[in-house]
């Protein structure tokens, strides 16, 4: 007898990656219950009985047992085997829904042996000074995808081990130091890796002094070497951030201000190169998740050192997003002096923070829109930060894929960077609700006269959507 091909079977052939179909409109039973459901919140927001939105938890849940018609199929065990039964069950031949269940059951065995997942863009969130591939699985498992360290076949053969990327440096630095021969020698031997993510070129050349135009050679030799892999520098300054824009094919910025500068101090760098770079060319905000005390001789009128708390961490994480970083690094794992396993705390709250990043991705990849910002706070003698900017940060982002987190949509997210209380109104762009959901926060906000009045906390970040 002839066996039926699905056509997960065939997406499995074509990518190697089992990755459910698009949603089909036999199975979406929540387009019929949704209407209805809206209208009931609505009526309620009129009424002035807010309902708030179902916990993080409670939509976890609800995905694994239904399909969402406003997010991405799922991908998890759970939702997978239950549209695999809905599929089997739409099968009217006997014969045939034994060879589809044999075939599909082989696919997922196959899937789960080799670590598939289903594809989606891949959006970096690393850690610094991980010197050891001892330390890549705890790393892994905290839910950071990408890590710097060396460009040797042990240590790169172990972070794919475990689903890892490496920033490596091809080992010389642009400069008057560049080594050729050593470049040669490592983008020959390494450049096709399966874990190499992007060489290294240099690291803080305005702070060390290099002159764009040694960047620019090395960044031309290793291109005309054959290397296929991107190049990346970070940079220190923002105001320097022009002067090495677009010399390499990814740009970074590091600002570590705790506490010895404003927070603020750290997206306002981070926009300085965004604004050098053009919209386009991918850029990584590195935040800092250690404590000055270890590096005290670089900041020798300095005192009174510590390391970021988690709300500072979680802040500088969405003032990155705020300005546009297309990706995440923290520093540091074990950079020399600081070693993260001597600070659980902080360790901790990291962990925490890129759990965030992860559940609410679709934030971080959405596409940034231009709407006209109107806004006012309460009390107008802390409007501004000591930046000079915006004591609250608002940006209108559009979700174009979600997840069973962050249904697609649009959103404002709202950044306090200020370590002040503050109770500022802004004007949605366009909505006819008389309430928004607040993500994660199990609340809604009222909408009067299309304006949001909401209190922030310290450094605290409102998400309303979607809109």
């Amino acid at each position: 007898m002839e066996r039926i091909q699905s056509d997960a079977e065939r997406t499995f052939q074509r990518t190697g990656c089992f990755k459910l179909p698009a949603r089909s409109s036999m199975f979406n039973s929540r387009q019929v219950e949704k209407p209805a459901k809206r209208h009931t919140e609505m009526s309620a927001l009129r009424t002035g009985q807010l309902l708030a939105p179902q916990s993080l938890r409670q939509r976890r849940a609800a995905t694994d047992a239904l399909d969402h018609s406003d997010a991405a199929p799922p991908t998890g065990i759970g939702p997978v085997w239950m549209w695999l039964g809905r599929m089997r069950s739409a099968i009217p031949n006997e014969s045939f829904r034994l060879s589809y269940s044999l075939s599909v059951f082989l696919i997922l065995l196959i899937g789960v042996a080799t670590g598939c997942k289903s594809p989606s863009a891949f959006y970096p969130v690393g850690i610094y000074s991980v010197p050891t591939t001892n330390d890549l699985r705890v790393v892994r498992e905290a839910g950071f995808n990408l890590v710097a360290g060396s460009a040797e076949k042990g240590y790169l053969d172990a972070a794919r081990g475990f689903g890892l990327k490496v920033l490596a440096s091809p080992n010389t630095s642009a400069g008057k130091g560049f080594n050729a021969s050593s470049a040669r020698g490592a983008i020959k031997t390494f450049d096709s890796h399966p874990a190499l993510w992007a060489w290294y070129l240099i690291d803080e050349p305005d702070l060390n002094e290099i002159p764009p135009e040694d960047v620019i050679k090395a960044n031309r030799f290793i291109k005309n070497i054959g290397a296929t892999k991107p190049t990346a520098l970070v940079v220190y300054s923002g105001y320097s951030s022009l002067h090495y824009a677009n010399i390499t094919d990814i740009m970074m910025i590091d600002r570590y201000p705790i506490p010895w500068l404003p927070l603020a101090n750290f997206p306002q760098h981070v926009r300085m190169t965004r604004l050098a770079l053009g919209k386009k060319k991918p850029l990584i905000a590195v935040i800092q998740a250690f404590d000055w005390h270890y590096y005290r001789e670089l900041l020798p009128q300095e005192k009174d050192f510590r390391p970021p708390t988690y709300e500072e961490l979680r802040c500088m994480t969405y003032c990155a997003l705020a300005q546009r970083a297309n990706g995440l690094f923290y520093y540091a794992y074990d950079g020399g002096g600081w070693k993260m396993s001597e600070h659980p705390d902080v360790w901790d709250a990291l962990k925490k923070v890129v759990a965030e990043v992860e559940d609410f991705l679709p934030l971080f990849q959405a596409e940034h829109l231009w709407w006209p910002i109107n806004h006012r706070f309460q009390d107008q003698s802390i409007r501004f930060n000591a930046a000079l900017e915006g004591s609250i940060m608002p940006v209108l982002l559009r979700v174009k894929k979600g997840n069973y987190q962050v249904p697609a949509g649009d959103y404002v997210v709202a950044v306090n960077n200020t370590p002040k209380k503050h109770v500022y109104s802004f004007q949605l762009p366009s909505t006819t609700n008389p309430g928004v959901a607040i993500l994660g926060e199990d609340r809604f906000a009222r909408i009067e006269d299309d304006w949001v009045k909401d209190e922030f906390e310290p450094y605290a970040i409102h998400i309303y959507g979607p809109l």
